[in-house]
């Protein structure tokens, strides 16, 4: 297969590969940017900056018990480690605008989302199955890169929304695709996840929390 075809399908019904490995790039690029910022040694960008690349895509493949496409092709690690340069040198300046490196996470969230449903998709998952693949293939990478710089992962916290997002955009995606609007679903998935961490961080949102589930008045009673 010419390297011209592998750049439009890795498999017939499968993700593109030039998005796959666009969201590699840019998860990587985000997760170099944040080990310098915690002053991480070279060995350790480059750690965070695989997590952040496909560390998701790797917890995706092994859940559907399907060959881990990032090992078996030495373009992303490739792209990984270019990205890791990438990162440790313009990384700074991402962070000066605090925005700029959320609405990127939304960024990379988005695309990952939608990477992760379409393979659960393709590999016959039924819908609830895909909506958790597709969640977890969006935040698998950055849980394990705040265990490793020493954070509190996101998914834990009290704050803006960020997991949540990506649930609402598997489910968004899900939602679109068995309407028979697959490529429409793809773009406006990744908008979506834009659009809500940027409404979060305007309108200070904060993810759901499980007294949300219920009236406050129920858990006054229940407490008292």
């Amino acid at each position: 297969m010419h390297f011209a075809t592998e750049l439009n399908f890795i498999q017939p019904g499968a993700v593109p590969l030039w998005l796959d490995l666009g969201a590699v790039a840019l998860g990587a690029i985000y997760g170099a940017t944040l080990a310098t910022a915690r002053k991480a040694p070279l060995i350790g960008v480059l750690l965070v900056s695989v997590l952040m690349g496909f560390g998701g895509s790797m917890l995706r493949d092994i859940m559907l018990n399907a060959p881990i496409n990032a090992l078996s092709h030495g373009r992303y690690m490739t792209t990984v480690m270019i990205c890791t340069v990438i990162g440790s040198v313009v990384g700074h300046h991402l962070l000066k605008p605090m925005w700029l490196i959320l609405i990127l996470d939304a960024l990379v969230m988005g695309l990952f989302t939608v990477i992760g449903t379409e393979k659960a998709f393709l590999y016959g998952m039924p819908l609830s199955s895909s909506i958790f693949i597709g969640t977890l293939t969006a935040i698998g990478g950055g849980i394990m890169s705040d265990i490793l710089l020493g954070q509190r992962p996101d998914i834990m916290s009290r704050g803006p929304w960020s997991a949540s997002i990506a649930l609402v955009c598997a489910s968004w995606f899900v939602l679109l695709s068995e309407q028979g609007f697959r490529g429409f679903a793809e773009g406006s998935t990744v908008l979506l996840a834009v659009g809500i961490k940027a409404m979060a961080l305007w309108r200070g949102w904060e993810a759901p929390m499980p007294e949300h589930l219920v009236s406050t008045q129920w858990i006054r009673r229940t407490r008292s």
